[in-house]
């Protein structure tokens, strides 16, 4: 995640620390015998781990939306929709981010804190240049860094795209771009 600010933060690995051990208690399930007692203690214990990831996830999310409705008044965000995601080649990764959910929490947050919540059109956020506006033309994933071509703009390309979503969400509530917003 990254916002306007310049901050960036990266996602922990929540399920991927720990499928490991999920795997092995689950192959151990296997072998156990339908409806005895071992094969239930097994079950709670493979419970526990899910909700532990569970957990961790979501105490996360709450820590980083209070971090972020600390930083400012007014919060953009991209309208992605994530059941998509889900269904492509990162769906492991998508679903153990928790971007829904972590969405979802940041809504509350801020409206707990009285803070303006929206949400911009998604199209577009990594090709147009947040100083001048222009297009700057289609990028790879492997391309981290934003280079404007007209004004010579140059950026990490996660925190040029939080720049034009918090220009996006401005423009359409109103307000100046010099306003503080993350």
């Amino acid at each position: 995640m990254a916002t306007s600010e310049g901050t960036l933060i990266a996602r922990p690995l929540f399920f991927k620390s720990l499928q490991r051990q999920l795997e092995l208690l689950q192959r151990r399930l296997r072998n156990k015998k339908l409806g005895s007692n071992n094969r239930k203690k097994l079950n709670k214990k493979i419970a526990r781990l899910h909700q532990k990831i569970s957990d961790t996830r979501k105490d996360f999310h709450f820590k980083t939306a209070h971090k972020i409705c600390d930083q400012g008044d007014s919060i953009f965000i991209e309208d992605i929709d994530f059941r998509t995601w889900a269904k492509g080649m990162f769906c492991k990764h998508t679903l153990d981010a928790g971007f829904g959910q972590f969405f979802t929490i940041l809504n509350h947050v801020a409206w707990k804190r009285g803070k303006y919540f929206g949400k911009v059109n998604k199209d577009g956020t990594s090709q147009i240049c947040p100083n001048c506006d222009a297009y700057t033309g289609k990028k790879t994933l492997d391309v981290r860094i934003h280079s404007c071509p007209e004004c010579g703009y140059t950026k990490n390309r996660d925190v040029a795209a939080s720049e034009v979503i918090r220009n996006r969400g401005l423009n359409a509530v109103g307000q100046t771009v010099l306003q503080n917003a993350c």
